[in-house]
Order: C-alpha cells, then structure tokens, then sequence
C-alpha cells in the first residue's frame, strides 16, 4: 500500500481545485471534525464527503459501534482506490468494512432525505463555483436529519484575503462563495472551532438546520 504522504501529493499536485489543500489533515483538525459525533442510543448514519487519503474517516471509525453505518463520497480516482485498500489492511477500519460504503461521485448525486445523523464534509468550498456551492449546501441540508449535525472546514483567513489577490472573473467567483458561505453560516452555524494546529491554520464551523 503506498505510503499516504505519496498518493496525498501526488493528488494534491495534479487535482488541487478538488483537492483544495496543501497538506494533510492534522489530528487536531479531525478531532475538531467530530466533535459533536456521539450515540444517541440508536444506529448511527454518517456521510463523510471528501474523504481524500481518510484522517477524518479514521477518526469516525473509532467511534462508531456495530450498528452504525458510515458513507464515503468520494470523486477522485485515485484516493477512493486508497481508501479501498486502508480499510482492507487498516485492523481499525477493517472490522467495520462491512459498515462502511465508499461511493465513488460527486455528493450531490446521493439520492435520499434526512438519510443521516452527522455529515462530515472535507470539500473544498472555497475552490468551487457559487453554483456548486450551493447546491452542495442545499443536498446537505436534503441528506441531513432534522436533529443532525455537519461540520465542514476551511483555512482561516483564505476567504476575506482572496478578494485582495485576484481580479477579473475569478475575483468575482470568490466573493460570489464568500456572499453564499456568509449568508449560509449566518442561518445555521451554531459553534466555530478555532484549530491553529493544522497547516494552514483552520476554523471548524459546525451547522444544524433546526
């Protein structure tokens, strides 16, 4: 299996828009991701869209019993291979390999309502189309049961500096998604998590839609 750091880079290198991140997720991050992740005296659903080389995945595993069910939505070839291959030879994640169901598309061509109890997204808004942005945020609000809870991430500081460093269309694409992530976080973010140990730094904004 190779060595996460390679397929990581590799990816980051040739896919950045989609991958949107220089480095891997730390440990602080993750635990910031699934924070609010806890048992309910029920089976437990949970998607978790963006997965990459699996630092969250990793984390949500360990947490979840027999009953529980995890979804990975994945677009990238090359890290949905990976995954494939860690829950086979990760001890960790392959007793609940029948638990855990790797969906190789984008997340906005899941099908269903109020399927899940916590979505954990790694995409990476702030690299996408208004469009995208907001149909993203309108599937996860379709997905999510009315009690859950998503938490999704960004690098601190990247959305107010972008406007400053670029022009012409991608200037306005980026204040576009900036007007949608406001307004969006404005209605439904109920904490915000500051994680300075991760690279780059990074706010953790945990959302529910009751």
């Amino acid at each position: 299996m190779a060595s996460t750091l390679k397929v990581f880079y590799q990816n980051a290198f040739h896919h950045l828009k989609t991958t949107g991140s220089i480095a891997p997720s730390s440990r602080f991050l993750a635990q910031a991701m699934i924070k609010h992740v806890k048992h309910q005296g029920k089976p437990l659903c949970i998607l978790e869209a963006g997965p990459g080389t699996g630092p969250f995945t990793k984390r949500i595993a360990a947490l979840i019993d027999e009953q529980d069910h995890l979804d990975l939505c994945e677009l990238n070839e090359q890290f949905v291979e990976y995954l494939k291959q860690m829950i086979q030879e990760n001890p960790k994640l392959n007793r609940h390999k029948t638990q855990i169901e790797i969906h190789h598309k984008p997340v906005q061509e899941l099908t269903g309502e109020n399927r899940y109890d916590y979505i954990i997204s790694g995409l990476p808004f702030n690299n996408f189309e208004p469009e995208q942005v907001r149909e993203i945020l309108d599937k996860y609000k379709r997905l999510l049961k009315p009690e859950g809870t998503l938490s999704f991430f960004e690098y601190a500081g990247i959305r107010p500096l972008k406007p400053f460093l670029t022009h012409g269309r991608e200037k306005a694409r980026v204040k576009a998604v900036d007007s949608i992530l406001r307004e969006f976080l404005g209605q439904y973010e109920k904490e915000r998590i500051w994680v300075p140990w991760n690279l780059p730094p990074s706010i953790v904004h945990i959302c529910r839609f009751q």
